[in-house]
């Protein structure tokens, strides 16, 4: 009987939050973070070994602890993340006890770097600092792996996918720096610039609502908020990207 009683709770409060435009449209809101701060170079400026099992560091968690306070009340029928475990760490901090599931969408995995032994030899400045800019470029790779145009093509593809999903109307989506600006890119129409021209600080969230009509045909896309954080919303200590930082690091360490 009590867990009736809650599914009925949870469907009343579902149907508060929908939102209508003002055509009728059904407008459903994606809330799009990025996993907060990790380690991908060791202490002595190596790269590790697998990108893809670090975990939130100390200051990673404390920002998701942030966005969780900030996040707090937002109601949401579905949440998911890339499987990786920095994005799962950040999601069931700020997803915390609501009743949903995190599910994980692999999908929206980071821009996929080359690992292993055939890594490395990397120019700090193209290859690092700036690479995202030459993300236009037909052949340019990230960190000579996944072309950008591949990984670009896989998360619009994606994104069609979750839009083609009835089950959620407001749906929250732990992934990556390189997911998000992909996905900010298709929204906005931007396109592969977005990786360069949208920044994408740890932990920070985006609000995008997409307008859609009975026969389930998307009418029209809205950024709402974009690369919001809890724990510098005015960019008092972010004077770079993730990337810049890190060839940063990189060349004290070899100087």
């Amino acid at each position: 009987m009590a867990e009736s009683y809650d599914t009925t709770e949870r469907a009343r409060a579902a149907e508060k939050e929908r939102r209508i435009a003002l055509d009728g449209a059904s407008r459903r809101r994606l809330y799009l973070f990025r996993h907060g701060s990790v380690d991908y170079l060791h202490p002595d400026g190596q790269w590790v070994d697998d990108p893809d099992i670090v975990s939130l560091n100390q200051l990673g968690v404390a920002q998701a602890n942030a966005m969780a306070e900030l996040f707090k009340g937002i109601h949401v029928d579905k949440a998911l993340c890339s499987g990786l475990p920095r994005t799962r760490q950040t999601g069931e901090t700020i997803i915390g006890d609501r009743p949903v599931d995190l599910e994980v969408f692999a999908e929206l995995e980071e821009i996929r770097p080359v690992k292993g032994q055939n890594a490395g030899g990397y120019d700090v400045y193209a290859d690092i600092a700036f690479s995202h800019w030459r993300a236009e470029e037909e052949d340019a790779r990230f960190l000579g792996g996944e072309r950008y145009h591949d990984f670009y093509a896989r998360i619009s593809s994606a994104m069609e996918t979750l839009l083609a999903d009835p089950s959620w109307h407001n749906l929250a989506v732990f992934a990556h720096g390189g997911t998000n600006a992909a996905v900010l890119g298709w929204a906005t129409g931007v396109g592969l610039k977005a990786f360069g021209l949208l920044d994408q600080s740890m932990c920070c969230l985006n609000i995008i609502d997409f307008d859609v009509d009975e026969a389930g045909r998307l009418l029209r896309k809205t950024v709402r908020g974009m690369n919001i954080t809890a724990d510098d919303p005015v960019m008092r200590k972010r004077h770079a990207g993730d990337m810049e930082m890190l060839a940063r690091r990189i060349l004290e360490w070899q100087s």
